[in-house]
């Protein structure tokens, strides 16, 4: 039963499997198309949008960067306080297993 396979269906290992993907990949790569081909699809693409941000008073920026002001300070304390804790316990285990062997 296994001759009347064809030779592409048998179990050929590794390495037609990599040949096969190597076919695959050149392939992919002939369809790709370069920038300078598509280009005239880009030109005035970024004039046409303009961008529109929200009209904030002073007092509402003021608020926003106090806001990520005080959330960037919580963050530092809490890295800050992880690192302590674990240089806590590296010195804990190095003289741990410094008494442990002596």
């Amino acid at each position: 039963m296994f001759f009347l396979l064809p030779i592409k269906k048998r179990n050929m290992g590794y390495g037609a499997q990599a040949n096969n993907i190597i076919k695959a990949n050149r392939a992919l790569l002939k369809k790709k198309r370069t920038f300078k081909e598509i280009r005239h699809l880009y030109v005035g693409y970024a004039a046409e949008k303009e961008l529109e941000f929200k009209k904030l008073t002073e007092f509402e920026k003021k608020k926003i960067k106090d806001k990520i002001r005080v959330q960037a300070k919580r963050d530092r304390l809490h890295q800050f306080n992880i690192s302590l804790i674990s240089l806590f316990i590296l010195v804990l285990i190095i003289f741990g297993a410094y008494f442990l062997l002596r």
